[in-house]
């Protein structure tokens, strides 16, 4: 089944002078010749030529030098239809203002077998060009995804090591068997040009222990866990009586009244972010949210209009995954219905 590009035309529109006597006298007929080449899907070559005479009007259609159409008296637009092999060629005159234009084309619209095949072949082309692209669109993103998520973890591991701190084998062992407990506060300031995170914390023996680490300059200081700390913060920290130099601050133990900072700090976040609601009900569905999921959970809030690009763990996406839980949306609506 041949499918048919554009007609290699040959463009020859010759007026020829023919003479032919009558009555004793001579006139001039004048006759409009053209003619095309038409390649197959194969490689055969077809001419299709038209005559058309400028006076009488009578039409000629050939091809491989086998007439295909004739006509009469045509003195105006008018398209001719044959087959080659099983394409639907056609012919066409088209009247100008002054004479006539030709053109070739093959018909791909018509409903002919050879159309419905290469319909059915152009489908089976765009779908596997559309399995190729969906493809190539899911390694992109499986790309993408693998580096934002290996970035992130990079980045935790780097927040992560900030905020650990030197201790063998033998003094984490010494700790959690002799280890007693303390309050670290923590204050921000700087120092030579960097960023350091300064605490303190008194010991049993009314012995007050200082202790610094130094964050990356990059804003928001944020712990392993994704949540954000600042100036007075307290958390547990465990050391050792005889030694108070071994010790650990335990970034996942914040004092109540840091929880309790965590919470004003998520429900201002909630009332920027939804002004329709009354501040009460805001603020109820950030306490909610705190005694279901526990403080972490409070970052969703305070980051709740952050994009995964900037936040990768706790973002717009997080915080609507957190307040659309089942369990938790029930809880939600049947305490905070009414705030």
């Amino acid at each position: 089944m041949g499918q048919c590009p554009h007609p290699l035309v040959n463009g020859i529109a010759n007026a020829q002078n023919q003479r032919a006597p009558t009555d004793q006298h001579l006139f001039y007929r004048i006759v409009a010749q053209v003619s095309w080449i038409f390649l197959d899907d194969f490689g055969g070559r077809h001419r299709v030529g038209l005559y058309h005479g400028d006076r009488s009007g009578h039409v000629l259609v050939h091809c491989d030098a086998r007439i295909v159409q004739v006509d009469f008296s045509v003195k105006e637009s008018r398209t001719y239809s044959f087959f080659i092999e099983d394409e639907l060629c056609e012919v066409s005159i088209q009247k100008e203002k002054e004479g006539f234009s030709y053109d070739f084309r093959v018909n791909k619209q018509v409903d002919t077998p050879r159309n419905r095949q290469r319909r059915a072949t152009e489908r089976r082309n765009w779908w596997g060009v559309a399995g190729v692209l969906a493809v190539l669109v899911a390694i992109v993103s499986a790309a993408v995804f693998f580096l934002m998520r290996w970035d992130a973890r990079q980045k935790q591991q780097r927040w992560a090591d900030a905020f650990t701190f030197p201790l063998s084998a033998q003094e984490q062992r010494r700790l959690e068997e002799e280890g007693r407990t303390s309050v670290a506060r923590l204050f921000v300031a700087y120092e030579n040009e960097r960023r350091m995170v300064y605490y303190h914390f008194p010991t049993q023996e009314s012995r007050l222990m200082t202790g610094r680490f130094w964050v990356p300059d990059t804003g928001l200081i944020l712990l392993p866990n994704g949540f954000p700390i600042s100036d007075h913060d307290a958390f547990a920290v465990q050391y050792l009586p005889e030694d108070p130099r071994i010790h650990r601050v335990l970034f996942e133990q914040p004092e109540p009244e840091t929880i309790s900072a965590y919470l004003d700090q998520a429900t201002r976040a909630q009332q920027a972010a939804h002004p329709e609601n009354r501040p009460a009900r805001n603020r109820c569905i950030a306490q909610v949210a705190l005694a279901e999921k526990g403080w972490p959970a409070l970052a969703n809030f305070i980051f709740q209009t952050a994009t995964a690009e900037q936040n990768p763990q706790h973002n717009r996406d997080s915080y609507l995954r957190l307040v659309r839980e089942p369990a938790l949306a029930q809880r939600l609506e049947r305490e905070c219905w009414d705030k």
